[in-house]
């Protein structure tokens, strides 16, 4: 574990340190405000009622670009400057790698997500009466947003593993996330499969779950599904660390 926490703060230092990682985050909350409350028809202050719907529909279509950029270079870099062959020498296993790399990304995120609380707390103020908004949604949301990120993070750590080129690593990523979060829901809407099969397909995409989460059904076979994803793409990325190692 004390090999595992001592990447992490590496990660993290070196993450907290470049202008341009910090700037992604700004960047992304630059985006986000200006279309939550800036948006004609859609923000938050022409809704009816007082909500983050807008904000939890946005934040996963941001998160599919601004996950994949914060990891491109977790390991793809450190193949591109040799550095993860410095580290395969020492003796850390290839699952403290993944796991070390894993806990960083979902750390700089969740770090990142700390000031979107300020929404909230915003929009309960601006209900009227005071405090007339469906907490249980918005919790249940964060839930689905989280687990979401858990596997984004991983689609992302392997794409970077994939290939040696950063740039490559987060087209392939982006490619990669936006395909379990929307092809199922378009596959599902085909002819073929409308009416008869597209219920079934579209449980196959994490915004079914997503947004299942987000109405306050928080399933065990939606965590199952999120969990099994998250380790399935783990498995490939020490895979290829594995791969690397005894090349």
């Amino acid at each position: 574990m004390k090999t595992i926490l001592t990447i992490v703060r590496k990660d993290l230092n070196r993450f907290f340190s470049q202008l341009t990682s910090v700037m992604s985050l700004v960047i992304f909350y630059i985006i986000l405000g200006l279309l939550l409350w800036y948006m004609p028809d859609i923000g938050i202050l022409d809704g009816y009622y007082a909500g983050l719907d807008i904000y939890f529909s946005l934040v996963p279509i941001l998160l599919i670009f601004l996950l994949p950029a914060l990891n491109m270079d977790a390991l793809s870099g450190e193949l591109a400057a040799g550095t993860l062959d410095l580290l395969l020498i020492r003796p850390v296993s290839s699952f403290q790698i993944v796991a070390a790399k894993f806990i960083s990304g979902l750390t700089i995120v969740f770090i990142g997500l700390l000031p979107s609380v300020v929404y909230v707390i915003t929009v309960y103020f601006l209900a009227n009466p005071v405090g007339n908004i469906d907490m249980g949604a918005i919790v249940g949301s964060y839930l689905g947003l989280l687990l979401m990120i858990i596997v984004f993070t991983s689609i992302s750590l392997f794409a970077s593993a994939a290939v040696t080129v950063p740039v490559t690593a987060l087209m392939l990523a982006i490619t990669l996330c936006a395909f379990w979060y929307w092809a199922f829901f378009l596959i599902s809407r085909l002819p073929l499969f409308y009416g008869a099969w597209d219920y079934w397909i579209q449980y196959l995409g994490l915004d079914f779950h997503y947004k299942e989460m987000g109405q306050g059904l928080i399933s065990f076979a939606s965590i199952v599904y999120v969990l099994s994803l998250t380790y399935i793409f783990g498995q490939m990325t020490w895979w290829r660390i594995q791969n690397i190692r005894y090349q």
